[in-house]
């Protein structure tokens, strides 16, 4: 389950900020949007990030993008010489020259006697690099043995120090590479700790509202060509209709076929979805649509429910961008409905979303601290923050949608702002 995120000095993000998804001791829908990890510490399953346009929402995504990415590839990929793509705030001369840091906290369950907890619990790790164009300049990875955080590798460039607690560091070390993690390369190592956390920064979907593309931690080279076998499972299948019915759309089924590329007769898959045929009002067959023939809402949300499918599944965070873009306010509602049910999200599954949707943005959908605002300065540099943070005390009976809406969270366009003000 992921605790925190934390970025600085990257692309809009000037100062350090965290996303926390560690719920407030605030007790309103906690038998719904919670979930408890201990007697001491729970978590929340959906957070919802507001903002005005250009406000950021988009570089937070982009900042956990990079992190997995490279926290993950730059092992097997980065080879002596390649340039890291670190974007530093570059509207400050004090910043645009210095790293970019990242920091995830993230809680595992570890099974057998070989967890650090002694096995059958939780175990907090928490891991982070800061980074130039040209190299690491720091990184380190701790963990919660007990009750106490204890060091498992701290990197300062190629100064790498590792405890009794990471010994699979003595593998990885000689053949670090200034310009990947220590992580990556240990986990090429097949050392047990580091492939553990990179098997679960894999599992960390992060999509685009805007172009249907993954922006996960892998290069897309490296995911390969579209696998369609999984539509070819009938109860994958059904999965798949039923969370679309769910925003009623009607489509009854859906079938691959491959087709050829006229320039080059290389044949590649594409996807039909088949719609109830009548004759008059009477049900007589099926018709299969191109996607093209499709509605853009039901390609877009069609283009969601594997990532969706599989983060319930998996019990994975899973971030999309743009969350609203071609949906009904409606369906962005049930969206969120699904992953705070306990019956639907029995695994505990994490969303995280930007939207402009404030119909969800009630008191009956959302706690205070699954409310999130991405807000610009006067410099550009983006602010972020929840309303459970927010400088004057929100009730939790307010009218959340109506008071944002008036500007009194901020976090709206400047030109509106203005506008109250007056």
């Amino acid at each position: 389950m992921l605790a925190e995120f934390t970025l600085k000095n990257n692309r809009s993000f000037k100062e350090k900020h965290t996303l926390s998804l560690i719920s407030t001791k605030n007790k309103e829908l906690s038998g719904l949007n919670t979930f408890e990890a201990n007697e001491r510490l729970s978590f929340l399953k959906t957070a919802v990030i507001y903002g005005a346009n250009a406000s950021g929402k988009s570089n937070l995504f982009y900042g956990l993008m990079f992190f997995l990415r490279f926290a993950v590839t730059s092992g097997p990929r980065k080879q002596i010489g390649d340039v890291i793509e670190a974007e530093p705030f570059i509207l400050s001369k004090q910043t645009e020259s210095e790293p970019s840091s990242f920091e995830i906290v993230f809680y595992l369950h570890e099974e057998g006697a070989s967890g650090m907890n002694g096995g059958g619990e939780w175990t907090r790790y928490r891991y982070g690099f800061s980074v130039s164009k040209e190299k690491v300049e720091y990184e380190y990875l701790f963990a919660i043995n007990k009750v106490r955080e204890v060091t498992l590798f701290t990197r300062k460039n190629q100064d790498i120090e590792y405890t009794p607690y990471f010994k699979e560091g003595a593998r990885g070390k000689p053949s670090v590479r200034e310009n990947c993690t220590f992580l990556s390369v240990c986990a090429q190592n097949n050392g047990e700790t580091a492939v553990k956390l990179i098997s679960y920064f894999r599992k960390i979907i992060v999509l685009s509202g805007l172009n249907d593309q993954y922006l996960m931690g892998r290069e897309k080279a490296d995911m390969g060509p579209a696998d369609m076998s999984p539509l070819e499972n009938p109860a994958y299948q059904k999965e798949i209709i039923d969370f679309l019915k769910c925003a009623d759309i009607q489509i009854t089924k859906l079938k691959t076929e491959r087709i050829p590329v006229s320039t080059c007769d290389v044949p590649e898959n594409r996807i039909l979805f088949g719609h109830t045929f009548y004759d008059n009002e009477t049900p007589v067959g099926e018709k299969f649509l191109s996607e093209i023939n499709e509605s853009a809402g039901a390609r877009k949300l069609f283009s969601y429910s594997g990532a969706v499918l599989m983060a319930l599944k998996n019990g994975a965070p899973l971030f999309i961008d743009e969350f609203d873009s071609l949906l009904h306010p409606l369906i962005i509602e049930s969206s969120i409905k699904l992953f705070n049910s306990p019956i639907h999200n029995p695994n505990n599954a994490q969303l995280v979303i930007s939207c402009h949707a404030v119909n969800i943005m009630t008191n009956k959908i959302l706690r205070r601290d699954q409310i999130w605002f991405c807000e610009k300065d006067q410099y550009g540099a983006t602010d972020l923050y929840s309303l459970v943070e927010y400088k004057e005390p929100v009730r939790n009976d307010a009218a959340f949608n109506k008071n944002y809406l008036q500007g009194k969270y901020g976090a709206v366009p400047a030109i509106l702002a203005d506008q109250l003000k007056g």
